[in-house]
């Protein structure tokens, strides 16, 4: 264990409350935090934006350190599951701090190549795309910027509220906007309340009583900044200036303020505003916008509107593709079958059979695989075998 008091010398002290994030995977860092009291999660996106928890810490386990050495973004999401009291260090007192605990830098050796040896597997499985994107898969911004994001058939009202128990499950926190630099309140979701029920076949999470999508967005009043909340201070120098430029506009097309009691046509145009933002960029993230999609499409499910439904699963499966076949990615095996999977489900949802098929054949792999993705890869397919030989007896 380290010397506490040498660290409150050279560190900062911080107190972390029970749901807080310490950082999002992405987030710009420089600190290293040293646990002292609590416990903690280490949780990673998946490719359909999900997020799934890898490892719990507790005192004596540090984080962070790779963005203090290397400079690099967040590699994973830190959530505090009970209150937590950390020593943060920067870089201007790092090397102050192995000086008088050297035993921290084996510590931080053996973490670093525990994680090299594990990329290194990884890498030798990747799936890698295509050296040349598809000219056809870039978009003009100004184009995008100019058209109704929102789909003819999608301007309806829902009579869909939040459940009333929400309240349990969120929390207010002030929030400062990365773009406007202005704080405003959001809610946030208490974590360590989730129960998971289950997941559906397209990798919907399921939990007891709430459903987290309803908060997933967050929008800043201030210049209608939006963004998926755990990617929200992840924003762009070129998005930025281009909201800043179009802030008016934003709050004219989309005037959102949300209600104590969420309604859902605040949710879905929320969802919406995303969506607008991301077409902003000279070259959208394809990856970005099948996440938004997919989730308009769990949301139109609730709603029992068959049309957006089916709607947006083809936008979601269009920008889907579009990432598989055609993105830059570095992606474990398991990754590649979880996004094989998806679009196979997404296929089967619109009647594209056969293309589910080739999908549900390429989420399965023997070597460096997940196995239970490999049985429900088998298993879909032989559903589909099925459903194939019951619409042909019908036919006949």
């Amino acid at each position: 264990m380290f010397d506490i008091r040498s660290l409150a010398k050279i560190g900062t002290a911080k107190r972390f409350f029970t749901d807080e994030i310490f950082f999002n995977e992405g987030d710009p860092g420089h600190e290293l935090f040293i646990l002292l009291k609590g416990k903690v999660a280490v949780l990673l996106n998946s490719i359909d934006g999900s997020q799934f928890k890898v490892a719990e810490l507790g005192p004596g386990a540090f984080f962070g350190e790779m963005s203090l050495l290397e400079g690099m973004p967040r590699s994973a999401t830190i959530l505090a599951l009970e209150e937590s009291i950390v020593i943060a260090v920067d870089q201007n007192n790092f090397v102050e701090l192995i000086s008088h605990q050297p035993e921290l830098i084996f510590r931080i050796m053996k973490g670093m190549s525990s994680r090299l040896r594990q990329l290194n597997e990884e890498v030798a499985g990747l799936k890698t795309g295509d050296d040349e994107e598809s000219s056809d898969s870039e978009i003009i911004a100004g184009d995008i910027a100019q058209a109704d994001i929102i789909p003819e058939a999608a301007k309806k009202q829902y009579t869909l509220t939040a459940s009333k128990g929400d309240e349990k499950f969120t929390f207010d926190k002030d929030t400062v906007c990365p773009v406007c630099d202005k704080t405003f309140m959001t809610k946030m979701v208490r974590s360590s309340k989730l129960r998971l029920k289950g997941h559906n076949p397209d990798l919907r999470q399921l939990f007891i009583d709430f459903d987290p999508i309803w908060y997933m967005v967050y929008v800043c009043p201030h210049c209608h900044y939006a963004n998926f909340n755990y990617e929200f201070k992840q924003v762009s120098a070129e998005i930025k200036g281009m909201i800043l430029k179009e802030k008016d506009n934003l709050k004219k097309q989309f005037n959102i303020s949300f209600s104590e009691s969420r309604r859902l046509n605040e949710v879905l145009n929320s969802f919406y505003l995303v969506l607008h933002i991301l077409y902003l960029a000279k070259k959208p993230d394809q990856a970005r916008i099948a996440k938004v999609w997919l989730r308009l499409s769990w949301l139109y499910e609730d709603a029992d509107d068959q049309e957006m439904y089916r709607l947006s699963t083809e936008k979601a499966l269009e920008a889907f593709k579009e990432t598989y076949f055609n993105s830059r990615r570095n992606t474990s095996p398991e990754q590649e079958q979880r996004l094989a999977l998806l679009l196979g489900e997404l296929s089967m949802r619109i009647d594209q059979l056969d293309d589910a098929a080739k999908f549900f054949r390429n989420a399965i792999l023997r070597k460096g695989g997940n196995a239970t993705i490999n049985r429900q890869a088998e298993d879909r397919i032989q559903e589909l075998k099925t459903l194939i030989t019951a619409n042909e007896l019908a036919s006949e």
